[in-house]
Parts: structure tokens; sequence; C-alpha cells
């Protein structure tokens, strides 16, 4: 039992009655204070790091960060992250009003998430909030926008 006269419980791989039984025995080593602050600090600081997202590991990048790169006239893209040194890409594509390119296939899966705009993928038109997927080595027709469009895409740069 623990002060609040709860059972502690343990995913420990131990029964439960074995657990209790060690839980119940064993004597409380005192430590010296200033190891006691130090290991509450680097708890604490862990735990912060964590809850902020800022350890190794964590990326952000701000709506106002990042570079925008033309690889076409009236597209825009900037890179948000990239799959180690594989040319799979996680980025967004601002495309101006009128934006057209022809079709290609994908040497990687590829996902499209639109989030401003139209877009049409041959016959296909895509809204705000329409979700595509393309299998890897697949071709889609002709990529137009008639409003422009911002549209988050994971997969590998159009050949241009």
């Amino acid at each position: 039992m623990n002060s609040s006269n709860e059972p502690l419980t343990m995913n420990t791989g131990l029964e439960q009655d074995v657990f209790e039984l060690l839980a119940e025995n064993q004597a409380a080593y005192p430590l010296p204070m200033g190891l006691q602050a130090r290991m509450r600090l680097k708890l604490l600081d862990q735990v912060h790091a964590e809850e902020a997202a800022i350890q190794p590991g964590f990326k952000t990048i701000r709506a106002h960060e990042g570079e925008w790169l033309e690889p076409l006239p009236g597209a825009k893209i900037k890179i948000l992250h990239q799959e180690g040194n594989s040319d799979l890409l996680t980025y967004l594509a601002r495309l101006a009003p009128g934006f057209e390119m022809p079709g290609h296939p994908h040497p990687y899966p590829e996902e499209c998430l639109m989030l401003e705009g139209d877009l049409w993928l041959g016959d296909l038109k895509l809204g705000v909030g329409d979700y595509h997927f393309a299998e890897k080595g697949l071709y889609h027709g002709r990529l137009r926008t008639e409003t422009g469009a911002l549209v988050l895409l994971k997969g590998a740069l159009p050949p241009i």
C-alpha cells in the first residue's frame, strides 16, 4: 500500500503480490540535499523540454520562418523536412493563379493536403481540406490551378 492506502501497481512483469511484498520491504535511502536538488532540476528540465518539444528529434518551423524558393515561374516551395540524404521531402507549395505544369511520375509515394485554393491533377479537382495519395511510380496528368493554391506535400519534387 502507498500513503493514500491505494494498492501499488506497476507493469514490472512480476506477480502483483510479489511486487507489493518487495515494495513494502524496501528501505528509503536518504540522498544528500545537493543531489536531490540536482536530480529534481534535471527531471524538471527534461519534462519541460518534452512539453515544449525542444529536445533533439523535434523540429519546428514557424509560419514566418524558412526560405521560399521559386523552382518554376508561379510556383514557390518551402522545404520543411528532408528524409536523410534522400529526395523525399515534406514541403509547402504555393502556386499562383493560372499555374500549370506537365504531368509527371512519382519516384516515391506522394501525399498532398490542400490548404488553400484549388488544384487539378488531370481531370481530378482538389479543394481545401482534400487529401490525395499517389503510389510510387504512378503518373498523373497535367497539374493546374485556377485560383492559386497552398499545398502541403510529402514526396519528391517534380522533375523540372
